[in-house]
C-alpha cells in the first residue's frame, strides 16, 4: 500500500512570510490561493524544496521504520520543470546529486508520482522546480510503499499543561479543531487533545468538544499537570497508546503532529519503545533552532547537546538531521515529547517535583530511543528561558538530588559539584538572595521525599520567588556612577586568565569579603547579570558591582554585605556536615519512596481526582 509520509508544507501565515526559506527557497513569493488551498508559483523562478520543512529525512525514515522505497506526489498546474534530488552531508557543504527529472506542460492539475531511485544510502531527498509559467501547487506529499499489516494502531492523546496563557492556548485549540479534527488525515479520528488547566481560568465546558477536553486541575505545577495528562490518555474511551506532552507557551504547525503520527504508525520493532522529541524553535526569531536533545553532564550540568543554528540555511538543514545523538544522561524537554503508553504503565508516572528536572528525569528513567526529524519542532518562547534564581538555585538543585535518589538516573552525575561552584559564585558576586535559594534546595532535599509528597510546590515557589533579583533599564537607576561605566555587550564575558597569585588572593578573601573596606576599590565593576559565569578579573577587590543582562540594557546594582556572607558562609558550612553525615539515609528513604510516588494510586490522591 501507499503510505503518506509527510505532507509538503506550505502556509499562510506570518512565519512563512517572516522565514520563507524553512519552506522554500526562492526569488518570488508563494501567495496561497483561496479557491482551491493550492499555492501560486510566479513564472520564470526557481522554487527549491530542500528546507527544513519540505526535504524528507530518508535515512531517519528507514531507520526508524519499516519504509524502504519512497516517492514523491506532486500536484502541479501550468509549465514547469520538476528536478528530484538526493542531499548527503559532506565534510564541507551539502552534496546534492540529480537522479531524475519530470516535465509538467498542463492548465488543469496534473498528478506526478516519482519514485526515487539511486537513493539506498541518501540522507535526504527533495525536489526543486524551474517554472515556465504561471503554475500552481497543492495536495503533495512524500509517501512510501508498506505492507498494509506493518501498520500500527495508534491512539495520540496530546496533553498540554497551562496556567493562564490563554493567548497560546486558546489559538491552538482553534487550530487542531480547524486542521487536525477537520483534516481528511488518519489522525483526525485518532487524536485527542487535553488541555489540563492548573490556574482553573478557562471555561472547559464551552471550549470541550470536537475532540478536546479541558480539565480543570489544581495549581501542581508542570510536573502534576502532565502526570495527570497521562492518567486522562489512559482513561479515554479510545485509550492512548501514545501521550504527546507539549507547553503551553508554544506555536505549532499542525503538520508536525501529523508527521508524528504517520511515524508512529510505522515505526519498526527496534523503535517502537522511543520517545519522539520536536525540536524547540524560537518564538521570536523562528528559523532559529535550539534543543531537540538535551543531556545532564556530569558536573551537574543541563543543557542541549546540538548547537543553535539557523535552519533556514541548507547547510544547517542536513546538519541538524545527521548528527549522531551519543551523549549519556540524554532526555527529551517537555514542551514536545511523545511517550508511548506501555512506557508508562511500564516506569510509572513523574516525580512530584512541581517544575524544572521532571523531563528530564523520566527521559533518562524510560527512553529506550529518542527519534528526531526536521519538521517536527515548536516555536516557544525564549524569554521563558530566561535566567531565574528561583528555578536554576533552588528547582534544579533540589529536583536533581531528588531525581537521581529516587529513581538512580544520572547515576555518575555530582550534582553537589555544581552545588557548590553556584554558591560561591553567588557569594563572589554579591547575590546573596541566590545563594541562600542554593541553600534552601539543599535544605529542602534531606528532609526527604515526605516533603514533596504533600501538595506544598505552588507555597515553595512563591516563597523561592521573592528572591529573584529583578533588574531595570540602566536609565532608572539612580546611582551616577551607572553613567560613568562603560556597558558593551561584547564584552561582558570576557574574563582574562588567572594567574596563580589571583587565584589565591581569591580563594584566601573570598573575592574581598575577608579584606577590610579601605583595600577595595569604589567604583562599579560591570559584570554579567546571570548565575553562569565568575568574572573574576571584574569583580575582584570591587565592593560594589553592576550586574548587566546580556543585551546590556538592563541591570541592578549590588553591593558587598560582610555580615550577609557570614552569615550564609556559616549556614553552608553546617549544612554541608549535615549533609555528608544523612545523605545515606536520606537517598535509601527517596529509593524506599520511588514506587509510591510514581503510582496512579498516589497522583489521584495528590491531585485529588
Amino acid at each position: 500500500m501507499i503510505f503518506k509520509l509527510a505532507n509538503i508544507l506550505l502556509e499562510d501565515n506570518d512565519r512563512a512570510r517572516n522565514y520563507p526559506d524553512l519552506y522554500c527557497r526562492t526569488s518570488s513569493p508563494i501567495p496561497a490561493c483561496k479557491d482551491d488551498g493550492s499555492f501560486i508559483l510566479f513564472p520564470y523562478s526557481q522554487f527549491d524544496f530542500a528546507t527544513f520543512f519540505n526535504a524528507l529525512s530518508v535515512k531517519k525514515w528507514r531507520r526508524y521504520t519499516v519504509v524502504r522505497n519512497v516517492g514523491v506526489h506532486l500536484e502541479i498546474s501550468g509549465k514547469a520543470e520538476v528536478t528530484f534530488c538526493r542531499l548527503d552531508a559532506t565534510m564541507a557543504a551539502p552534496k546534492r546529486t540529480v537522479l531524475g527529472s519530470i516535465e509538467v506542460d498542463s492548465e488543469a492539475f496534473s498528478e506526478i508520482d516519482y519514485d526515487f531511485v539511486g537513493d539506498d544510502d541518501a540522507d535526504m531527498l527533495a525536489f526543486e522546480l524551474v517554472t515556465y509559467g504561471m503554475c500552481r501547487i497543492k495536495n503533495s506529499f512524500y509517501y512510501a510503499y508498506v505492507n498494509e499489516g506493518d501498520v500500527r494502531p495508534v491512539e495520540l492523546a496530546l496533553s498540554t499543561t497551562t496556567f493562564r496563557q490563554e493567548e497560546f492556548i486558546l489559538a491552538n485549540i482553534d487550530l487542531f479543531k480547524k486542521e487536525i479534527f477537520g483534516c481528511q488525515d488518519d489522525i483526525a479520528q485518532h487524536f485527542t487533545m487535553l488541555v489540563i488547566d492548573n490556574g482553573r481560568t478557562l471555561d472547559a465546558e464551552t471550549l470541550s468538544g470536537d475532540g478536546v477536553r479541558v480539565f480543570p486541575n489544581k495549581n501542581v505545577g508542570g510536573a502534576g499537570g502532565f502526570a495527570r495528562g497521562m492518567i486522562e490518555a489512559m482513561r479515554l474511551e479510545k485509550p492512548a497508546t501514545h501521550v504527546l506532552l507539549m507547553d503551553d507557551d508554544v506555536q505549532i504547525s499542525t503538520e508536525s503532529l501529523k508527521r508524528t503520527y504517520q511515524l508512529l504508525s510505522i515505526v519498526n520493532d527496534e523503535y517502537k519503545d522511543s520517545y519522539v522529541s520536536g525540536a524547540m524553535m524560537s518564538y521570536e526569531r523562528q528559523n532559529e533552532f535550539h534543543e531537540d536533545i538535551g543531556w545532564v553532564r556530569n558536573d551537574g550540568l543541563y543543557g542541549p547537546i546540538k548547537a543553535s543554528m539557523e535552519v533556514d540555511l541548507l547547510e544547517n538543514v542536513v546538519a541538524n538531521d545527521v548528527i549522531a545523538i551519543q551523549k549519556p544522561n540524554r532526555y527529551v524537554g517537555w514542551w514536545y515529547c511523545c511517550i508511548p503508553v506501555e512506557t508508562i504503565k511500564r516506569i510509572g508516572l513523574p516525580l512530584p517535583v512541581f517544575i524544572r528536572g521532571d523531563d528530564a528525569e523520566y527521559g533518562n528513567r524510560g527512553a529506550t530511543h529518542i527519534i528526531t526529524m526536521n519538521g517536527i519542532c515548536v516555536w516557544h518562547l525564549t524569554l521563558a528561558l530566561k535566567y531565574r534564581a528561583h528555578l536554576e538555585r533552588y528547582q534544579v538543585p533540589r529536583n536533581s538530588l531528588i531525581a537521581q535518589s529516587t529513581t538512580g538516573v544520572y547515576a555518575h552525575v555530582d550534582f553537589m559539584e555544581q552545588f557548590r561552584h553556584n554558591f560561591q559564585l553567588d557569594l563572589k558576586t554579591f547575590n546573596y538572595d541566590s545563594a541562600e535559594l542554593s541553600l534552601m534546595a539543599l535544605e529542602d532535599y534531606l528532609k526527604g521525599p515526605e516533603f514533596i509528597m504533600e501538595d506544598c510546590g505552588e507555597e515553595v515557589l512563591k516563597k523561592t520567588t521573592v528572591k529573584n533579583e529583578k533588574p531595570v533599564a540602566l536609565d532608572l537607576i539612580e546611582d551616577d556612577r551607572v553613567d560613568q561605566v562603560v556597558v558593551d555587550p561584547r564584552m561582558l564575558y570576557d574574563n582574562p586568565p588567572r594567574s596563580l597569585f589571583q587565584r589565591l588572593v581569591d580563594y584566601l578573601f573570598y573575592n574581598g569579603h575577608r579584606l577590610p573596606d579601605f583595600l577595595l576599590r569604589g567604583d562599579l565593576a560591570v559584570i554579567p547579570w546571570d548565575g553562569w559565569f565568575y568574572p573574576s578579573g571584574s569583580v575582584r577587590m570591587h565592593k560594589e558591582v553592576l550586574a548587566v543582562t546580556k543585551d546590556g540594557k538592563q541591570g541592578i546594582v549590588r553591593k558587598m554585605d560582610k555580615r550577609r556572607f557570614k552569615e550564609l558562609n556559616g549556614r553552608y558550612k553546617r549544612l554541608m556536615r549535615r549533609y555528608e553525615r544523612d545523605k545515606e539515609e536520606v537517598k535509601a528513604r527517596y529509593a524506599a519512596a520511588r514506587e509510591e510516588m510514581t503510582s496512579e494510586a498516589f497522583w489521584r490522591k495528590y491531585l485529588e481526582i
